[in-house]
């Protein structure tokens, strides 16, 4: 008699007995969010290329140049000339930059006077007419240019 007085009353204070219950719904999570890919102005250099081939920028842009060559091939560098193909450190219109010879990653910022449709050619010091872009790659100055997705987190290239 005791274990079924004990049992009733675990029913009744569990909930359970004669009545219906409706069960709490249970909340649905808020989606984690997801880490937004960091976007800028990015320059790849791989497989003795820089990629993209032009690479549209706004003026006072601060450009990322990405080496992912192997460390066998040594450093790179992004390197402004004043006319495409003379492999010589130059300016156009103002607008110079030089990374110098690295690896790993580096930056450099395009002056916030840089001119509307200004296009400046750039080479590799180091390895000059054997990097595989030729004729050089450029950067062209626009003021709509748009940011792109960093190409070692995702695809593209800002421009």
């Amino acid at each position: 008699m005791l274990f079924a007085a004990i049992a009733a009353g675990l029913v009744v204070a569990c909930g359970g007995g004669g009545g219906t219950s409706t069960p709490t719904p249970t909340p649905t999570p808020a989606p984690t969010p997801t880490n937004p890919q960091p976007t800028g102005f990015f320059i790849t250099i791989s497989g003795m290329r820089f990629s993209p081939q032009n690479l549209d920028v706004p003026p006072g842009a601060t450009v990322t140049v990405i080496n992912q060559d192997s460390s066998s091939i040594g450093p790179h560098s992004a390197t402004s000339e004043s006319q495409q193909r003379s492999f010589t450190s130059g300016a156009v219109a103002g607008i110079s930059f030089d990374t110098k010879p690295f690896t790993g990653q580096t930056t450099f910022t395009i002056p916030s006077t840089a001119a509307e449709g200004t296009v400046v050619p750039y080479f590799c010091t180091v390895h000059t007419s054997t990097m595989a872009n030729n004729p050089d790659p450029t950067i062209t100055i626009r003021a709509a240019a748009q940011p792109g997705p960093n190409p070692t987190t995702g695809t593209g290239g800002g421009g």
